[in-house]
């Protein structure tokens, strides 16, 4: 069963507990003057999702979805969520965008890039290149500049929490990127010390509690 938490103004988490593997799937609202979903679920978790999501959100009023990378649960309900409002646009690293063209699953996603800024409204998004899986292509994360929200995706994963909302952390979490989660030194070592660099309140993951990083 999803549920559904606030965790700032105009921020919203859904999240679904998947037990085994014992994780939440977990997609955010951000509600600005342009609204965007981080993430949509895999087609099995819509229906809950969806549900959730209106109590917060109309899906006619959603202008963004935000796609990390190219998986199920990053955008596999994407062809349900246009289908009841085919206005919105997708958000996606180049990858990412060809895929989704390629599925026939929307022609025209707005493509970004690392450096790349979209502005909601109060709210601006920054991009940070994620060499994600499959085949390290090219994902992305998204920093909120604003209210200093890291929208992680598989990042500082959290198992086995259950259903706990927020949890507190230290930014050493930082230099606890596994070499699973981005294999190539290198490349690993790029993405944290970008992250690094900002200065994170929350860490909005996309598997787990949300990161509390404030004293």
């Amino acid at each position: 069963m999803a549920q559904l938490d606030q965790i700032m103004d105009g921020l919203h988490r859904i999240s679904t507990l998947v037990d085994p593997p014992g994780i939440t799937f977990n997609q955010f609202v951000i509600k600005d003057e342009k609204t965007m979903l981080v993430h949509t679920g895999a087609a099995s978790l819509f229906p809950r999702v969806v549900e959730n999501m209106r109590q917060v959100v109309d899906v006619s009023a959603l202008s963004y979805v935000f796609i990390s990378h190219f998986e199920a649960d990053e955008c596999g309900s994407l062809a349900f969520l246009l289908a009841l409002n085919h206005n919105i646009i997708p958000v996606a690293p180049g990858p990412t965008a060809r895929h989704l063209a390629g599925f026939g699953i929307h022609s025209k996603p707005m493509t970004v890039k690392e450096g790349d800024e979209l502005v909601l409204g109060r709210r601006r998004l920054q991009f940070i290149n994620y060499p994600s899986e499959p085949h390290l292509q090219d994902g992305l994360i998204a920093y909120d500049t604003t209210d200093k929200v890291l929208f992680s995706s598989d990042l500082f994963t959290r198992r086995g929490e259950g259903a706990a909302v927020v949890v507190k952390g230290v930014r050493s979490v930082f230099s606890e990127i596994p070499p699973q989660a981005i294999p190539v030194e290198d490349r690993r070592l790029k993405c944290q010390e970008a992250i690094k660099k900002l200065d994170i309140a929350l860490i909005a993951t996309g598997h787990g509690p949300v990161i509390d990083l404030r004293a």
